[in-house]
């Protein structure tokens, strides 16, 4: 479905922030990338998505297919035409908009009718059902990660970007978005999520890659990602507190990590 093939990633004069990347998304999977702050992963969603060029950066190196096609001279908006749409980190939601609003603007591209997109909407996050006619700024922080999660599903995507879903949120609500990005899955939408919370991301996942310094330095399943040594004694803890661990350990092998 996607494939980077030796993509760098450029900021104006600065060192790559990507570095010959390759990597891979497959049709109906989850697909984790982890690292530490500064690894590259929020440039790489940038880069599929094609806003690059908003933060003056650009690719100079590499293709990146989708579907069987290069996409790297399309538009953000044709991207989303044919089938990515993007959640970008710190949610972002129209403040000032109700939550309705919002998810209708996430279907602007859409041709026809939208309320069978706002039903399934609603039917996937109850919460928000709830709350339709509520401002977006009045909503929880998870509540607010919902709202963007469900807008970019309103494009009717066959890829879905998620950038750091689950930053800033409470353990609880963590294990909240999982389960959403599985419930995702299984509806037929790849996803493609970056976190620097190694536990959750690969506890999802089909298949990971390690990013460090623009670098993918391992890959593999999501099972074999979190038996290595490596994934344990670097990200692992510095991906959550004992106590975020925890609410994973019955998704064995991560039960020994939270000890």
């Amino acid at each position: 479905m996607l494939e980077a093939q030796g993509v760098s990633v450029r900021y104006g004069q600065s060192a790559p922030a990507l570095r010959s990347l390759d990597l891979r998304a497959a049709p109906g999977e989850v697909t984790a990338v982890v690292g530490g702050n500064g690894a590259g992963k929020s440039t790489l969603m940038k880069a599929i998505s094609g806003i690059l060029a908003f933060d003056s950066a650009r690719v100079v190196a590499g293709e990146i297919r989708f579907c069987d096609e290069p996409i790297q001279r399309l538009s953000p908006t044709a991207r989303v035409r044919r089938g990515i749409a993007h959640v970008p980190e710190g949610r972002r939601v129209f403040a000032d908009l109700s939550v309705e609003e919002n998810l209708r603007a996430g279907a602007a591209t859409v041709k026809g009718r939208v309320q069978d997109r706002l039903d399934e909407a609603y039917e996937m996050f109850d919460v928000l059902a709830e709350r339709r006619r509520q401002r977006a700024v009045l909503l929880s922080g998870g509540e607010q990660q919902m709202l963007a999660i469900a807008r970019g599903l309103m494009s009717g995507p066959r890829l879905l970007l998620l950038d750091e879903p689950s930053l800033g949120l409470a353990p609880k609500v963590v294990e909240r978005i999982a389960e959403i990005i599985l419930r995702i899955r299984d509806r037929g939408t790849a996803v493609l999520v970056v976190e620097q919370n190694a536990a959750m991301a690969l506890s999802v996942a089909d298949q990971g890659f390690v990013l460090e310094q623009g670098r993918v330095v391992l890959s593999g399943s999501g099972r074999e990602l979190r038996a290595t040594d490596e994934v344990q004694q670097l990200y692992l803890g510095g991906s959550g507190t004992a106590d975020e661990l925890l609410q994973f350990a019955d998704r064995a092998p991560l039960a020994r990590w939270s000890a």
